[in-house]
């Protein structure tokens, strides 16, 4: 007995009283035959033989073609969410430096696995619907199609910047609207036993993600304190016994006190020697010293008028790119050589730090390899706002944030940070940036408070420069 075409154009088989199954067409229905030991070739016209019902042996509407391409599309669509879900995830899953960005990375992960498993139970839901949660799987999938989609576009939406991910993301959302509508024109929950409890169920894991991905991406990062401390400390001063000189030590000092890690991405300290001219008769401040040392943030001395400060001591303090945990410090000493005849007055020390918070972003491990100016200056993929240029050394690598879903719908930024030099001073920059369309680094910087990157200066430290003078000893 061949029953009438369903909804979907499915017709019942049943064989001698008991079901033998269904059939999309006269072959689907010859292979139940032969499946129930009948022959194949029988005469399907033979009432005697075989009873049809509401329709004749020449009708079935089942569109195997329509179908077919619906089953295509829909597991191609879920397995191309999965792939891209799973490609995004793993990264912050295994890498992650917190535990809500792990969590964020796993969850990803487990709805890829949850969209590859319904791209399997497509074939069922639309075939001959033999499993009993095809639906419900199905339904699923499309969801957290519609749902992550909607994320990424929201993250791109932000800064609106061409990514190779991008065509991929617009594809999948048309693709994910398209399945929503097909799922809710073919009832897919209609199978589902509990449907409160599976609705409250996918948005629970919906919240979820959502609510780790502001929390890593968003809250975590600004709520966690970053503290870094810095400290230029002279030891004693020891003359030496032949030339004369004398040699003075300078012990640099950096802790990260705060709860955060981070990379150093830079150092520098100085030791400066001041010249000044001495005027004992002088009674009363002067207005327009008073003026000049205010614009230069300088103390206004009333018996001194300094005339110079000369670095006489610069160099790095922490290998770039080093990487600090919470509590971790690290100390280091210089000894300074001053000629005993300079005509110094004071002697001053300080050092200065830029540190990135490590929950934000990592730095490329290609950071630690030094470019110097003056082997690179017909080959500078970025712009020197100086003409001409110091000379440097620059270190740079990509800097990716510590959210996956924000480096694949941005383009990638860089992590550029020089010490630099010229005949009188020293210093260090950084500068966060893309590339341009024409291979060097883009003239619109990134902010700085995006991956938490600050420069910590230490105090100035000054001792008066004849306590260097001791006598030797005798």
């Amino acid at each position: 007995m061949v029953q009438a075409p369903d909804e979907r154009g499915l017709r019942q088989v049943t064989i001698d009283g008991a079901p033998a199954g269904s059939a999309w067409s006269q072959r689907d229905l010859r292979r139940q035959l032969r499946r129930a030991g009948l022959p194949g070739d029988m005469d399907l016209d033979d009432r005697a033989a075989v009873s049809w019902r509401g329709a004749d042996s020449t009708s079935w509407p089942g569109r195997a073609g329509r179908r077919r391409a619906t089953i295509a599309l829909l597991a191609a669509g879920l397995l191309v969410c999965a792939l891209l879900l799973a490609d995004i995830g793993i990264v912050d899953a295994l890498g992650a430096l917190t535990f809500s960005g792990r969590l964020t990375g796993v969850l990803l992960v487990l709805s890829g696995a949850v969209q590859a498993v319904a791209a399997v139970a497509v074939f069922d839901f639309w075939g001959k619907r033999t499993l009993r949660y095809s639906g419900a799987t199905v339904v699923a999938g499309v969801l957290i199609a519609v749902a992550t989609q909607g994320l990424l576009l929201a993250v791109w939406f932000q800064e609106r910047e061409w990514t190779p991910y991008l065509p991929v993301f617009l594809a999948l959302s048309l693709w994910s609207l398209w399945a929503a509508w097909t799922i809710w024109r073919a009832r897919a929950w209609k199978g589902i036993p509990y449907p409160k409890s599976f609705t409250a169920g996918v948005t629970a894991t919906a919240l979820l993600a959502s609510a780790n991905f502001a929390y890593s991406a968003v809250y975590q990062p600004h709520a966690a304190l970053v503290h870094v401390k810095t400290e230029a400390t002279f030891g004693t001063p020891r003359p030496d016994p032949e030339l004369p000189l004398t040699y003075l030590p300078v012990k640099l000092h950096v802790k990260n006190e705060g709860a955060v890690p981070g990379y150093v991405a830079n150092s520098i300290y100085w030791v400066w020697g001041r010249e000044s001219v001495f005027d004992a008769k002088k009674s009363e401040l002067d207005r327009d010293k008073w003026r000049a040392d205010t614009e230069s943030g300088l103390d206004t001395e009333l018996h001194v008028q300094p005339t110079a400060a000369r670095v006489i001591d610069t160099g790095p303090v922490i290998p770039e790119g080093a990487w600090m945990a919470a509590g971790t410090d690290f100390t280091t000493e210089r000894v300074v050589q001053i000629p005993t005849d300079a005509r110094y007055d004071l002697v001053s020390a300080a050092m200065s730090v830029i540190f990135m918070r490590g929950d934000r972003g990592k730095i490329g491990p290609e950071f630690v390899n030094p470019i110097y100016s003056w082997r690179q200056k017909s080959e500078r993929f970025f712009d020197c706002s100086a003409a001409p240029c110091y000379e440097y050394v620059l270190h740079h690598a990509r800097i990716r944030h510590n959210n996956n879903i924000i480096n694949v719908t941005r383009r990638p930024r860089y992590m550029s940070s020089a010490r630099w030099f010229d005949k009188t001073t020293s210093g260090i920059t950084f500068l966060i940036s893309p590339f341009n369309s024409k291979g060097r680094l883009s003239a619109n910087a990134e902010g700085s408070d995006r991956y938490g990157i600050d420069q910590y200066v230490s105090g100035l430290t000054s001792v008066p420069y004849a306590s260097l003078s001791a006598p030797k000893n005798p």
